[in-house]
């Protein structure tokens, strides 16, 4: 089984085009992010974050985030917006000299609303499986009128370079654990701040069209588990006045685990030590 982003199969066990571009293209609007034992790969204008390597091996197939406000009767990417600015810095020189932040603006002209989205990316020590990615998003009403907006965030993981196969579930409404038993991987999410209003975790394409069928969309607070191509996707509601803003941030940290079990038995356990962190 394959996924393809754009008509472009992405196949694991080849090399993509863009590992041997620069670290950035700005002109495109990609930017590639390094730390150590991590990179994450980003196409700004048409499908979010598109890859995520820890030790070579290829663990993300594709973040992206969605808006519905002012009437619309269906969700819009945030890639497809105006794009004001975008930012590559190196937060960690003393360790690695790539850039390992990303910060990009997007405007929505008509209704006045902009969104800030900032990714910080941090590897472990090589061979070690272990990388942190902490984002934020920052919804600015620049209109003159209140606006309701939905905001809606969609991850799949392809855990050890592989389709299918996954365990994908949400702890607390606001924790999303994913693992692969053949490759002994995991990946935590964890909203910090605020919790989602709903979340549904299932099958990667079930869960995406979602946000194209014409239809206002309410996710459906289905926690799983779910076991084979797995995504999840998280929900927030907000009322903003002219000049308001709407913080969101989250982590995620992709680790090896010594099993299946071991992780459905660590849940609980994981969710209270990242909300009390």
């Amino acid at each position: 089984m394959f996924k393809s982003v754009f008509g472009m199969a992405l196949v694991c066990a080849t090399v993509p085009a863009w590992a041997a571009q620069p670290q950035r293209n700005e002109s495109q609007n990609e930017f590639l992010l390094g730390d150590r034992n991590s990179e994450a790969f980003f196409r700004l204008d048409e499908s979010g974050q598109v890859d995520w390597r820890v030790d070579g091996v290829e663990q993300l197939f594709r973040q992206t985030f969605f808006f519905r406000s002012g009437g619309m009767q269906d969700e819009r990417e945030l890639t497809t917006l105006d794009i004001l600015g975008a930012v590559a810095t190196d937060t960690n020189p003393f360790v690695d000299d790539r850039d390992d932040a990303l910060s990009v603006r997007y405007l929505e002209r008509e209704l006045g609303l902009t969104f800030d989205v900032s990714y910080s990316l941090r590897g472990g020590t090589d061979g070690t499986g272990f990388s942190d990615l902490a984002e934020q998003i920052v919804i600015t009403n620049s209109g003159n009128v209140g606006r309701s907006v939905y905001f809606f965030q969609y991850v799949d993981f392809d855990l050890g370079g592989t389709t299918g196969g996954d365990t994908a579930r949400i702890v607390d409404g606001r924790v999303a654990q994913q693992f692969d038993v053949t490759g002994n991987l995991s990946v935590s999410e964890t909203v910090v701040t605020p919790a989602p209003a709903h979340f549904q975790v299932g099958n990667f394409a079930d869960l995406l069209d979602l946000f194209s069928d014409g239809s206002p969309t309410t996710l459906n607070d289905n926690a799983g588990p779910f076991v084979g191509d797995a995504a999840w996707a998280f929900e927030w509601h907000v009322f903003l006045d002219p000049g308001e803003t709407f913080i969101i941030s989250k982590d995620k940290i992709i680790f090896p685990s010594p099993s299946a079990a071991a992780l459905l038995g660590m849940g609980g356990l994981l969710a209270t030590r990242r909300r009390r962190s």
